[in-house]
């Protein structure tokens, strides 16, 4: 894999592999032979053909007590399911089948597939979808459902266990409901329900006495803001950014803070209430991207508040009203005693796209703080280079150990020829930051590069011998996938380097765990086609 796990979260990938999306409650009813609310009885291992081996999960058959047919028709009182577990006593996984975990004595709506035995059901498809329990949902009791249709089965599940005074149920009601109204990434979730039903539905918990609760809530009405979690800075500064960020993916630029927008003042209000910090300051970064004017006087408040958590959330506000007077508050908050307050001024002036602060992040990168220098590395990469101020910052850190990578394919994308032999060594060195957040792997950027800049030599001088120093790292590519041998091999080809192209061949079979010279084959048929962009 070419990307690490930070950019992962924005791609149909899950630990390395391919997830498809999940599918609508239309599309699941229409996929399912039987939809029934059942009470378990018991579980067990079962031997089915239909259920391939799977290290660290098993086949189990589950026997429902039925207590209410949504859709289709079942044989009796009794049910019997199969489907995946996890196993008793896995080992570490590398690949996840669709698996669910049945509870004796809890009630569930089940989605199933006929199976070949009678009376027996399993589960619809094998391989989980971008929302990993799609098929079937808890509920909190075991009361016969009243309700037409699908959707509205679910949703008063749900809206029941939101009111459970069972805090587990509340939590995982949230999490249910946040993700079939399309509160979390699109890809994990569904629109199955209006957001604006759900938010109405579920606001007042924000002053649950519960913390996990209120917090909970919180996020949903704050719609997940890039505000909101430190995992998300990253893919919002790929968003606002004027830089491209290597293998980080971008969210939607016109995002907007529908809860916020709703519920701002009763946000306001819990956080100048007597609520923990923690949850005071959740509330202020629920008001994220929603740019409301009177915020301001309210910020100010927040800034001078004793608590860090407090001070730190606001900063992050301070993001929304981009221009002099954030550059010199942020250039205050700079000092501040507290590395958190720090490093939400990195943070927000990355927001903010403030490029005249270049010198309060350059400062930052040197904070004794390494969550400090992080987020003023990730904030500054976010911008282009061809701001003056900013690419002398990256000119300045090019021997920071910490970050220097980075900051070299930062200007030699926009310049490669100056950095060729940088550009060289890191390909060799197969150079990493020691303080990182994920992306594309930066030796691989780099290769990226340098072959583009390559690719704009003249035949004459590529065969020259002057380049002969980059030639050779280009050959240092590394096994990402068969694209990069090939391409190397046609590059030489279409130049007239018959001698350095057969070299290369050999080398690469020869390190090669698998047959790559069908690949060099197909190029000997025609090598125009393989041209790298």
């Amino acid at each position: 894999m070419l990307l690490l796990t930070a950019a992962l979260a924005w791609a149909g990938v899950v630990q390395g592999y391919p997830v498809g999306p999940p599918l609508s409650l239309e599309k699941l009813a229409a996929a399912a032979d039987v939809i029934f609310k059942g009470t378990v009885v018991s579980s067990g291992p079962v031997q089915d053909e239909w259920f391939k081996p799977y290290p660290d999960f098993v086949a189990r058959e589950t026997t429902f007590a039925v207590v209410t047919v949504i859709q289709g028709a079942v044989p009796g009182a009794m049910l019997r399911f199969h489907h995946y577990a996890e196993s008793p006593q896995p080992h570490g996984r590398m690949f996840a089948p669709q698996y669910y975990r049945f509870e004796a004595g809890r009630s569930y709506v089940v989605f199933a597939k006929r199976s070949s035995p009678t009376g027996v059901f399993r589960q619809l498809w094998a391989n989980h979808t971008g929302k990993t329990d799609q098929g079937q949902w808890l509920c909190s009791n075991n009361k016969a459902v009243t309700a037409k249709t699908v959707p509205e089965v679910l949703w008063n599940e749900l809206v029941l266990m939101v009111n459970s005074d069972d805090a587990s149920n509340v939590t995982y009601a949230l999490r249910q409901l946040d993700q079939m109204s399309g509160g979390q990434n699109l890809y994990a979730g569904t629109q199955d329900f209006a957001r604006t039903n759900v938010l109405a539905a579920i606001h007042d918990l924000m002053t649950n006495s519960d913390p996990k609760i209120a917090q909970a809530a919180i996020a949903m009405v704050g719609s997940h803001n890039p505000y909101l979690s430190d995992e998300r800075t990253i893919f919002w500064l790929a968003t606002v950014g004027s830089a491209e960020v290597p293998g980080i993916g971008k969210m939607d630029p016109k995002m907007k803070n529908t809860g916020g927008e709703l519920y701002w003042k009763d946000l306001v209000t819990l956080a100048d209430s007597k609520a923990s910090n923690a949850t005071r300051a959740m509330a202020i970064q629920a008001l994220g991207l929603l740019r409301e004017p009177s915020l301001q006087t309210a910020i100010e408040r927040w800034l001078n508040d004793s608590a860090p958590a407090i001070r730190a959330a606001a900063t992050l506000l301070l993001a929304d009203f981009p221009g002099p007077e954030i550059c010199r508050r942020l250039t205050a908050l700079a000092h501040d005693i507290e590395p958190e307050v720090r490093t939400s001024v990195a943070r927000a002036t990355g927001f903010a796209q403030q490029a005249e602060m270049a010198d309060t992040l350059a400062r930052l990168l040197l904070d004794k703080d390494p969550k400090v220098r992080s987020a003023a590395a990730m904030s500054l990469l976010s911008f282009a280079p061809k701001t003056k101020a900013i690419a002398g910052v990256f000119r300045e850190n090019l021997k920071n150990e910490e970050f220097r990578p980075l900051f070299l394919i930062a200007l030699a994308r926009e310049n490669p020829a100056d950095h060729l032999d940088a550009l060289a060594q890191a390909v060799e060195q197969k150079s990493e930051p020691k303080n990182f957040w994920g992306g594309q792997i930066p030796a691989f950027t780099a290769w990226k590069i340098l072959f583009s800049h390559l690719q704009t030599q003249s035949s004459a001088m590529l065969n020259s011998g002057q380049l002969d120093r980059y030639l050779d790292a280009l050959e240092k590519v590394g096994n990402y996938s068969s694209s990069e041998p090939r391409d190397i091999y046609a590059f030489y080809i279409q130049h007239s380097m018959a001698g350095r192209a057969q070299k290369f061949r050999a080398a690469a079979k020869a390190a090669a765990s698998y047959d790559l010279d069908y690949y060099f084959k197909r190029v000997d048929e025609n090598p125009g086609l393989y041209k790298r962009p």
